[in-house]
């Protein structure tokens, strides 16, 4: 990384000495992304597992609350930072717009982030962002600890699962009391696929001595379900122990030097190699733009003979740059038709995928009471629909990535040299934001209420069949016959009555979900479409600055080649002895590009 930072100030200075300010804008922008190279880590697992104390324990400081009875209800970024801060950040009620940024003290932070501090999160707060001089923290790596209500079923969880495709790394985090749950592992199989990088960690092996065990049994678990993931035990009170004490052997047996060793060889050590990739690809197209400067000029100049072709060949590589840099360009007209493309398709698979949670919801309700399986169909629900939204996420940031690299073939470059990750953007909390199924009362009908109608339908069949006989034959029943007939239609108005009630409870609770995935729909589909206009807006800024920028260099070229072969043999021949020094030079920055390329 730091290697990468001087060279790219080097190919910077380069770029300002040619006279060149549209690259070197370019190349600080690649060293602000090489500077604070963010890697994401969300730390995630179900209510009470050990989420804060783990995230507390790595960095040997109590920034996450933890208490048998504080759950964390706003999600808390802990990154580095030399000088310790905390900060709040506000949602926007303006759409697009960045909300408002308050600083608080570190000790504060439960006040903001627990479920009884802020019920519901009603201070609308965004994150909260805690800046520590830590060594795990220094390599870049953010470790942010989710919201821990309601567990895996719940909306928080939602959301989590759907930011998972703009994640670097995700720890499962588990306590070593039981292996694996159903949901645990639904939610693992699911992150697996939309996440680069997951670990699991299990929690608390200091207070369960069965804890191996367990962690055999998770790891047929996950290789069931098809997860490859470690699964790195650790215990957050020896590790504080270990610190304190400063007793490296404790800390060894606390397990926590392979989680470090994890985020630091695996998670951080990936992510700066694709951000130094990425710098080496621009400095590639800088230095490539700098030579071709001269490289016309001095074909022109070593063979006065073959000039005019020289000139004819600047002249169309000018005229190529410029018809690139065109509205009608062709690779326009294949951004403007991927992204339509994009749209239609995104839209198709949101509603397929919205269709199918509905038909699920609703067979599963015809064959069921609402009023007694709603307690475990609404976190499904939540679940379900998760589920099809992080699906959602994931196509449209791939789809993104694919239309980039055909754009980039239509451009003519190289595919390995682009140096643009598509960004979607983090979807906000779009699956927690509908109260509808909470706020749904499901209620059979009390025993007195049955009751009175088992009397309404007894006394309704002995009216009818004591009365009937006298009026048509003037003859009266024997009242056992009438008060057997008057208990069985009890039983058929209490049995029919049962029926209603229950057509009307599925009927609500289908309504319900209906308004619930809904709500989830249209706000996701707004989402998507934003996204998908930032990405229009990404590949058509980049690809349009590249064009710019090859025309600028053609340009350059084809007005040095035209000044030089105006001048005479011996200020030609002294150029000539200049442009060949000015290329040796770029050549050595070629090679230690190249040389930085090949460490990777």
């Amino acid at each position: 990384m730091q290697d990468a930072l001087a060279l790219v100030d080097l190919v910077a200075k380069a770029a300002s000495a040619y006279q060149r300010p549209d690259l070197a804008r370019r190349l600080a922008a690649t060293r602000t992304r090489l500077s604070d190279p963010a890697v994401h880590v969300l730390v995630v697992g179900e209510f009470k597992q050990g989420k804060s104390s783990l995230i507390n324990a790595l960095v040997g400081a109590p920034v996450c609350p933890v208490d048998d009875d504080v759950a964390t209800a706003v999600p808390t970024a802990v990154r580095h930072s030399e000088v310790p801060y905390a900060r709040v950040r506000y949602e926007s009620e303006t759409e697009g717009a960045e909300g408002d940024v308050v600083e608080i003290a570190i000790e504060d932070v439960a006040s903001y982030v627990t479920e009884s501090a802020n019920p519901d999160n009603r201070e609308k707060l965004r994150l909260v962002e805690v800046g520590l001089p830590r060594r795990v923290l220094a390599t870049g790596v953010v470790l942010v600890d989710t919201p821990g209500v309601g567990g895996l079923g719940s909306a928080h969880a939602a959301t989590t699962l759907a930011a998972l495709p703009m994640a670097d790394a995700l720890l499962f985090v588990s306590d070593a009391s039981q292996e694996y749950s159903g949901p645990e592992l639904d939610f693992l199989r699911q992150a697996r696929e939309l996440c680069p990088e997951v670990a699991c960690v299990l929690t608390k092996t200091d207070f369960y001595p069965s804890w191996r065990k367990v962690a055999e049994l998770n790891r047929g678990h996950l290789d069931r379900v098809g997860v490859r993931a470690p699964i790195l035990p650790v215990s957050s009170t020896l590790r504080h122990d270990a610190l304190d004490a400063g007793d490296q052997e404790l800390n060894q047996e606390s397990g926590f030097p392979a989680l470090v060793s994890h985020l630091r060889d695996e998670v951080a050590r990936q992510s700066s190699l694709g951000v130094v990739g990425a710098a080496v690809a621009d400095m590639r197209w800088a230095v490539t733009q700098l030579r071709s400067q001269f490289e016309g000029e001095l074909a022109a100049l070593a063979d006065p003979a073959r000039a005019q072709a020289v000139m004819v060949r600047l002249e169309d590589a000018k005229a190529q740059a410029e018809r690139l840099r065109s509205q009608a360009s062709r690779w326009q007209q294949v951004l403007v038709d991927g992204v339509g493309d994009l749209t239609s398709d995104l839209d198709h698979d949101l509603r397929e995928r919205i269709r199918q949670v509905v038909k699920e919801a609703e067979n599963a309700l015809d064959i069921s009471d609402p009023a007694e399986t709603w307690d475990e169909f609404e976190p499904w629900l939540y679940r379900r629909t998760a589920e099809d939204v992080a699906h959602h996420y994931a196509l449209m940031t791939r789809r993104g990535r694919e239309l980039a690299a055909e754009v980039a073939e239509v451009f003519a470059l190289d595919g390995q040299e682009i140096n643009l990750v598509v960004q979607t953007g983090s979807p906000t909390d779009t699956l927690g934001g509908s109260s509808t199924l909470s706020a749904l009362e499901l209620k059979s009908a009390s025993v007195v209420t049955q009751a009175l109608t088992v009397m309404r339908g007894t006394y309704g069949g002995v009216l009818m069949f004591s009365m009937m006989p006298t009026m048509l034959l003037g003859l009266a029943l024997p009242l056992a016959p009438i008060a057997a007939i008057g208990m069985f239609l009890g039983r058929r108005t209490l049995s029919d009555e049962r029926e209603r009630h229950l057509g009307q409870r599925q009927a609500q609770a289908k309504t319900a979900v209906r308004k619930y995935v809904d709500d989830v729909s249209f706000a996701v589909s707004k989402e998507s479409r934003d996204n998908l206009r930032l990405v229009h807006r990404q590949l058509r800024d980049h690809f349009t600055s590249q064009a710019e920028e090859l025309h600028r260099s053609a340009a350059a070229a084809q007005l040095a080649a035209q000044q030089a072969m105006a001048e005479d043999g011996a200020t030609q021949a002294r150029r000539q002895r200049d442009v060949e020094a000015e290329l040796q030079r770029l050549a050595g920055l070629s090679a230690r590009v190249e040389g930085l390329a090949g460490y990777q």
